[in-house]
């Protein structure tokens, strides 16, 4: 039996090399396959366990570790000028302190710790594990804020994430006191049926086009009043300037009940617009059963 190739029908004008001919069967073979992939997820988020949500939404993604060039220019911005010296206390809520990261770009290779039962924090060089202390995350960076109140007020920690976006993704945590695996939940913002509750982690989301926002950013949640439509928020490094009340909250923003879905925005209760605010991806939190709070 003959090939087409072989049949009269099909042998070309002109004579072409072998090699020619398996080049092109090659790329046309790679083509296929290319076209033939599924298209790439927006997000693995909605495909995690627990998320409130996630049959409305294929969230925005998260972000990825910031680039070498984008770390040296983080470390030189913590040459300043600072919007508040580095280390000065901003505000604390639940006894947790907040402290200044000098301006919102400035990365330190320094790591915080945390007694759990004092509050008394560490600053250490990067590789060093001082012991009967928690680990925070990079001094003072929101993560590292996010992470030390849960372990004063929550007894829980959660693992290092490569940006404060990232956070989005975990799908566990552990409790201090018996070092046991807990399950986290998440809700995606403007889907949620779940309504923001103190102790949860509000995340936004990266963007790699703002050096401001390349990272994401987190705030936790402190208080709520859903028939006002605010939420207070306790932070590090959204603007390095003092909390609005320093013994309760950083600041305010809103939050609307469309249908039974929630959406959080990152304007103040009183306001419209917010020209240098973030976009809210969701907030995370430890699953019914799963605290041990202080």
């Amino acid at each position: 039996m003959t090939s087409d190739s072989d049949h009269p029908r099909y042998r070309p004008l002109f004579p072409i090399p072998a090699a020619v001919l398996i080049a092109v069967s090659l790329l046309v073979l790679m083509l296929l396959l290319i076209d033939g992939r599924p298209a790439p997820s927006t997000s693995t988020v909605a495909h995690r366990p627990h998320t409130d949500g996630a049959e409305r939404l294929l969230p925005p993604s998260v972000g990825e570790a910031l680039s070498l060039e984008r770390f040296q220019a983080a470390q030189r911005a913590c040459d300043g000028p600072c919007v508040t010296d580095f280390g000065t206390p901003l505000g604390r809520a639940d006894g947790v302190e907040a402290r200044s990261n000098c301006v919102s770009l400035c990365v330190r290779l320094e790591s915080s710790f945390v007694d759990p039962d004092s509050g008394r924090i560490r600053v250490a060089r990067s590789g060093e594990r001082p012991e009967h202390l928690e680990y925070a995350g990079l001094a003072y960076q929101c993560v590292e804020y996010a992470r030390r109140w849960w372990i004063q007020v929550l007894g829980l920690t959660f693992g290092d994430v490569p940006t404060a976006a990232d956070i989005l993704r975990l799908i566990e945590g552990r409790r201090l006191s018996d070092q046991a695996v807990i399950p986290l939940g998440r809700s995606l913002n403007g889907h949620a049926r779940r309504a923001p509750q103190r102790g949860d982690l509000v995340i936004y989301a990266a963007d790699p086009n703002d050096p401001e926002w390349s990272a994401g950013h987190v705030a936790v949640v402190v208080d709520a009043d859903l028939e006002q439509g605010w939420v207070a928020l306790a932070e590090q490094n959204y603007d390095n300037r003092p909390w609005n009340d320093p013994e309760r909250h950083a600041r305010r923003i809103r939050i609307v009940r469309i249908g039974e879905r929630y959406s959080l925005l990152d304007v103040a209760p009183d306001r419209i617009d917010n020209p240098e605010g973030g976009f809210i991806a969701g907030w995370v939190y430890p699953l019914p059963e799963s605290t041990t709070a202080r």
